[in-house]
């Protein structure tokens, strides 16, 4: 009798489920008689594309939105720190033509995020295409401009009307843009899905 009240008739020891035999399944036809790796169940030969992709494509917007933000924090961050020390000033003093530098270095830094985030939806996803990272784009801009706005920064119902535009339309266009790319890096040069 095996330890944990077991009964095996073999040789009284418990197998783990990793070292038992396996069959070769039809996904692998070069896994041969003898290949113990295969057999044993220790190589998978699949990677990590081959299994169909069982998501639905609004998913994928929300994956797009999260990659787009969290590039979007340390590219931001970098221009920001960047833009000030080649400016000479300090985070106390900011010339308003340092403040259009900064404008301009955190804006790119979000388009570079935005692009980055619909490449992930155009080349990892096989259901979601250039909508869905377009919408993964603006969903990105529109969760910036809402963290924004809840700092209470004055300039006005028409300044914030006009910064959400811009936000969902930057990062709509920047996304559409990396899913595009992404799709010609896919697999197999596979078709692009509609939309």
């Amino acid at each position: 009798m095996a330890a944990g009240g077991d009964d095996n008739p073999d040789d009284g020891k418990r197998r783990l489920p990793v070292l038992q035999p396996r069959e070769p399944s039809p996904r692998e036809p070069h896994a041969k008689e003898g290949d113990d790796l295969g057999e044993l169940g220790l190589l998978d030969r699949s990677l990590p594309g081959d299994e169909e992709d069982n998501r639905p494509p609004w998913h994928w917007i929300g994956f797009g939105a999260a990659a787009t933000f969290f590039a979007w924090l340390p590219l931001s961050a970098l221009a920001g720190f960047a833009t000030i020390r080649i400016a000479g000033g300090g985070p106390r003093r900011i010339s308003p033509a340092t403040g259009v530098w900064l404008v301009a270095a955190h804006t790119l830094a979000f388009v570079i995020a935005g692009f980055l985030g619909g490449y992930l939806v155009g080349r990892f996803s096989r259901v979601a295409g250039r909508k869905e990272a377009a919408l993964g784009g603006a969903g990105a801009g529109g969760l910036a401009w809402g963290i924004a706005a809840s700092q209470g920064t004055p300039g006005g119902s028409l300044v914030w009307g006009l910064l959400l535009a811009v936000m969902l339309l930057l990062g709509a266009a920047a996304g559409y843009a990396g899913g595009r790319t992404g799709l010609r890096g896919r697999k197999g040069g596979e078709a692009a899905p509609p939309g």
